[in-house]
């Protein structure tokens, strides 16, 4: 076929204009792969800047504070032992905030005392609660609960769309906003995650610089949320006796809930946050004992990534992983494990009961050795993981057979497992776990 000159032109025309737009596409696209990696250079400061940051900001030094009786109104008649307190937070927004917390201390305790210590981190929906410092100062403890989004005490009212919320004032920090969502349009001193941490700490320093607190048996417990701040904090400041991060923990890039949420966030966001704020950067920086706790099937925070940040950790630690266990600050502050593991902590208490995984042999038996005053043990395993959802597999549980002259924990593992754990009991009803495990394939 003989084309036209003008056919030929308009032919020609056409193949420069094509090669031009893949030109122009594959000059923005390697601009927008540049962009990204100056993004993820630019963010790749780490755990050393967020510290270093905090520690310029003062945190280290003790706050400016005062007691309040303003909101005795919200205590019951058996917490006269607690009172409101404000210390001085980071400024927000270059202006000046005010911290507000429940303190406790036992009841009748002298002025020569010296005890140890809690900071208490809620979760979200939470705030400070007297009954998590009654909690503590029942059972020896002075105890600090911590007001982490501004909140002041009282019932939460109904804000726009309907929401409810806790009551904030003219000296009220940041809230948090969803999945890290400040996080690109807040600078770094002013996102609500950098001020909950600051916010921690500073409640270290007011009360280590009390007389009544032995400095060098300070713990720190926190729900969910709280559990995600405590994993943090935890590997920053080194002040802590104890932790015992309740749900929360980290690799929630692999966890079903937190990767979606995390899914919708910009690049620049998800950037900063896997550099600079995930909890699994933070765990292996760790020093003291830790308790971590959970349930089999909790929501936010599944077996998968909850086991991967206990086996980050190289200090020293446990597991208490609870059947079907409810998500809440009520039933996570409940386990008398808690309590347990900061009594030997704090006061030479029965040291926790440690299984060790030996052997699965051919025919599925599974052995595992013990320390410690053993009561009961059970085994526990799923037949399907799926994604981790909580919907999506559940545990079953069967029997041991445990012989205290050997120090073994012995049962059949069933044939359809994928994963499974042991649960032991002490002499007094503490639960402690080992590591999940999963099957291998081969």
């Amino acid at each position: 076929m003989v084309l036209s000159k003008s056919t030929f032109f308009n032919h020609q025309c056409t193949f420069y204009v094509i090669i031009v737009l893949i030109l122009l596409r594959c000059s923005t696209s390697r601009a927008s792969n540049i962009q990204l990696q100056d993004i993820l250079l630019q963010d790749e400061k780490g755990t050393a800047w967020i510290k270093n940051s905090l520690i310029k900001s003062g945190v280290l030094n003790t706050p400016k504070y005062n007691f309040t009786e303003k909101f005795d109104s919200e205590k019951s008649v058996l917490e006269d032992n607690i009172k409101g307190l404000f210390f001085e937070g980071l400024p927000y927004h270059d202006k000046p905030t005010k911290v507000f917390c429940w303190y406790g201390e036992p009841e009748n305790l002298s002025n020569e005392s010296k005890v140890p210590a809690i900071v208490l981190v809620h979760g979200g929906g939470g705030t400070a609660f007297t009954q998590w410092v009654k909690e503590w100062t029942n059972r020896g403890y002075i105890a600090i609960s911590i007001a982490l989004e501004g909140q002041l005490p009282g019932k939460k009212i109904e804000v726009e769309n309907g929401k409810k919320e806790y009551r904030t004032f003219e000296f009220s920090g940041p809230k948090r906003q969803g999945f890290f969502l400040d996080v690109g349009y807040e600078k770094l001193e002013d996102q609500w995650f950098y001020h909950a941490v600051a916010d921690i700490m500073l409640a270290v320093s007011l009360i280590e610089s009390f007389p009544k607190v032995d400095s060098k048996n300070i713990g720190i417990t926190g729900i969910s949320w709280g559990g995600i701040l405590t994993n943090v904090v935890t590997g920053i400041d080194d002040r802590f006796a104890f932790s015992i991060p309740v749900y929360g923990c980290g690799y929630l890039h692999e966890t079903p809930h937190y990767k979606r949420l995390i899914s919708r966030l910009t690049k620049e966001q998800q950037a900063f946050y896997l550099n600079n704020w995930e909890p699994s950067l933070y765990v292996p920086l760790q020093k003291q004992p830790t308790l971590f706790v959970n349930g089999t099937n909790d929501f936010h925070f599944t077996m998968n990534g909850f086991t991967k940040t206990y086996k980050a950790s190289k200090a020293e630690k446990y597991l208490s992983v609870t059947l079907n266990m409810k998500h809440g600050h009520y039933p996570g502050w409940e386990p008398r494990t808690i309590y347990a593991f900061a009594d030997y902590i704090t006061g030479n208490q029965k040291k926790p009961i440690r299984s060790r995984f030996i052997d699965l042999n051919k025919e599925r038996g599974l052995t595992y050795t013990y320390q410690g005053e053993l009561s009961e043990s059970y085994l526990y395993y799923t037949t399907h993981t799926a994604d981790w959802g909580r919907d999506n597999y559940e545990w079953k549980e069967t029997s041991t057979k445990i012989n205290t002259t050997q120090n073994t924990i012995k049962a059949i593992l069933p044939e359809d497992a994928v994963a499974y754990f042991i649960n032991t009991l002490d002499t007094e009803g503490n639960l402690y776990s080992s590591p999940m495990r999963l099957v291998s394939k081969n």
